[in-house]
């Protein structure tokens, strides 16, 4: 069962939502917030595997939220969940780390499609959208630097995958849980847009990385 975070300012909004989810869909809203800044404290306190997120909210909206997450070095994936489909918005998140971007007039199919998708490390963008994250990603080469850079923890992640251990050694030599170090290989993957281990290590090398 796929355990998902709505944050978002209309509470109607997030009970149809939460309403909307059958237990044959294998998804549980199991916490709501209207303030992006009791985020932190729900992630502490609840097994969250995805968090459903909306741009526009009052207190904190969407961006500063995951600025907030990055700072505080959580990693849970990020699905945005908006009226927003222009490119400065959708920019805006992923370069802050979302994990996928969905549309608010969107089907429960495609809704159910888009959270296990992100709850399993991949990307889900709308189909409205798609033109955008094209040319988005036609040309963002892959760096190190700016708004995505790597944690110190990350580091050591790439470091222990370039000294060839697998998740389990590296949950060991680190005191981490294996899921913890899933976790942050599938957001490595995604910052530095590789998709493979020798892609991950060849990039590490040329950046000084290890």
């Amino acid at each position: 069962m796929v355990k998902v975070l709505i944050v978002d300012d209309h509470p109607l909004f997030a009970e149809g939502i939460k309403a909307m989810f059958k237990p044959e869909d294998g998804i549980e809203v199991v916490a709501h917030t209207i303030n992006g800044n009791a985020i932190p404290a729900i992630l502490d306190g609840e097994k969250i595997d995805v968090i459903l997120m909306d741009i526009d909210m009052p207190a904190l909206d969407g961006i500063a939220c995951m600025e907030l997450l990055n700072l505080k070095g959580y990693q849970t994936p990020v699905l945005m969940l908006t009226m927003h489909q222009s490119i400065k918005q959708i920019k805006s998140a992923l370069e802050k780390g979302a994990q996928g971007y969905i549309l608010k007039d969107a089907s429960k199919a495609e809704l159910v499609q888009a959270i296990t998708e992100t709850s399993n490390g991949r990307n889900y963008f709308h189909h409205k959208i798609n033109d955008q994250i094209f040319n988005y990603f036609r040309n963002k080469k892959p760096s190190m630097t700016g708004a995505q850079v790597l944690s110190e923890r990350e580091k050591e992640i790439i470091k222990c995958v370039a000294d060839g251990l697998n998740t389990k050694a590296i949950s060991a030599k680190l005191f981490i849980s294996e899921h913890t170090v899933k976790t942050h290989r599938r957001n490595i993957m995604h910052k530095l847009q590789v998709k493979t281990s020798p892609e991950l290590i060849k990039l590490a090398m040329e950046n000084g990385i290890i």
